[in-house]
């Protein structure tokens, strides 16, 4: 099955043939849970940059890559108490942290701020310090700074 797709790119879709599912090997992350319990405990189940506090849409979201960092992976103070959107702004470089513990927004987000729902998401927390954790350390400040640094798209 082919379908056009004309949006501002013009791509031709093809679906594949054959079978739609096969087997795979799956790596899991093991200690992830207990990660993601502190980190969430941590913040009081509320994600630190809205307060949204539904935990299925909470996500414990690593500062400093689970990948390239396993030395950090289950350090809480590596771990920020994130809503779904705002991880995923969060490890694409799309919003980061200063060293004030406030939202920053990245030109690239900016440029989607003619869609109003990206901009009621996002622009409410821009300069707004985080809510910081109650029970376990705050983040800290050096893995922000990578970030910043390293994943952050300015």
């Amino acid at each position: 099955m082919e379908v056009d797709f004309h949006a501002r790119n013009q791509v031709r879709l093809v679906a594949p043939t054959g079978p739609t599912e096969t087997q795979a090997t799956v790596k899991i992350r093991r200690g992830q849970q207990f990660f993601r319990q502190s980190v969430l405990t941590a913040y009081d189940v509320s994600c630190c940059i809205s307060g949204i506090n539904v935990p299925e849409l909470l996500v414990a979201s690593h500062i400093k890559p689970w990948g390239k960092f396993p030395e950090e992976r289950l350090n809480p103070r590596n771990g920020l108490c994130l809503s779904t959107l705002h991880d995923a702004a969060f490890d694409d470089g799309l919003i980061a942290l200063d060293d004030k513990f406030s939202v920053i927004l990245s030109k690239r987000l900016r440029s989607f701020f003619s869609q109003p729902a990206v901009e009621q998401i996002f622009v409410p927390f821009e300069g707004q310090a985080i809510h910081m954790p109650e029970k376990l350390a705050k983040p800290e400040i050096e893995y922000l700074r990578y970030h910043r640094q390293e994943i952050f798209q300015g």
